[in-house]
């Protein structure tokens, strides 16, 4: 059996974020009749672009020292409203690219980079004036230290169900699913709040970001949020060259955790525009290739800064 620290960092993960692929979180603000979050029927086509760095990680393994990385990352996603069905029932279809970019000492046992593309179809509903949910299928494929390969496709699935408990809070609970993660990661429960204690204020578990926020106007938002960056990712080749009797790491999965705490702002010079800057620390670091049993720690904390454009058109 696992042991339950081993998991802790799964459990994180699945409170801070609920699958990279989503869409958009279920918010229990919505108004009686109308599409869970706030959605309105004619909502726009939405691009969001992103790029994040972090600092250096020493990494130990089975209590060995296990070599270094910084990690620089891309991203992007396209997010496609369709018609709505019939009454209450709003689907959406994404896309959503995604890179990591490690820099690692000799010796390290992890690829030079990670890579995703998955597609995701959404729908929110409806199930009463107070419960909605949220359901998503995101096909995909995902690889570490290669090209995409047929290796690396997967299917994630989320349900998530959501309750209005009065204009300002609501609750949801469901799972997460992930066809290419082994044990732990494989199947996560998942439960969502939403708290508005006063107006411009809002405190909040959910996807992508964790945390309470202040908007003072609509041009502008502070928040202080810790934000889970997790997948898993198929590794084609040993990312070393490995000697007799280590545990070799080819042909088999990966799957990254990291964990970033910190302050954020977010500018909007136009309704349709926002720009967030974010900037804090990354306390914990997981690599885990968890069929054979090897898992990468970090040793320190490091600090991260990270840009995110979102235009709707």
């Amino acid at each position: 059996m696992r042991p339950l620290r081993s998991a802790l960092p799964y459990l994180a993960a699945a409170l801070f974020a609920v699958l990279p692929t989503l869409a958009q979180p279920i918010s229990g603000n919505a108004p009686r009749g109308g599409a869970p979050g706030g959605r309105p029927a004619n909502a726009r086509i939405g691009l969001t672009v992103d790029a994040a760095f972090t600092g250096r990680v020493d990494f130990t393994a089975a209590g060995v020292a296990a070599g270094d990385m910084r990690v620089t990352q891309t991203g992007a996603k396209l997010s496609v409203p369709l018609p709505p069905l019939g009454s209450g029932w709003f689907p959406l279809l994404s896309l959503r690219y995604r890179h990591h970019d490690l820099e690692t000492a000799a010796g390290t046992p992890l690829p030079q980079h990670f890579q995703g593309l998955s597609a995701s179809l959404g729908v929110f509903g409806n199930l009463s004036p107070d419960w909605s949910l949220f359901a998503s299928v995101s096909p995909g494929v995902a690889n570490a230290g290669s090209g995409f390969t047929s290796k690396g496709m997967s299917v994630g699935v989320i349900a998530v169900a959501s309750r209005k408990f009065g204009n300002d809070f609501s609750a949801g609970f469901g799972f997460v699913f992930d066809s290419l993660a082994r044990g732990t990661g494989r199947l996560m429960p998942v439960a969502t709040f939403d708290w508005s204690p006063e107006p411009g204020w809002k405190v909040w578990v959910g996807y992508p970001r964790t945390g309470v926020s202040w908007e003072p106007s609509q041009a502008l938002k502070a928040e202080f949020v810790a934000e889970a960056d997790f997948g898993s990712f198929y590794v084609t080749e040993d990312p070393r060259t490995p000697r007799p009797g280590q545990v070799r790491l080819d042909r088999t999965r990966l799957e990254y955790r990291a964990v970033r705490v910190g302050p954020a702002i977010t500018w909007k010079p136009d309704p349709l525009v926002s720009l967030r800057l974010a900037a804090g620390v990354v306390p914990m670091v997981r690599a885990e290739y968890e069929a054979r049993n090897y898992e990468l720690r970090s040793e320190n904390a490091t600090g991260f800064a990270s840009l995110e454009l979102d235009w709707r058109f």
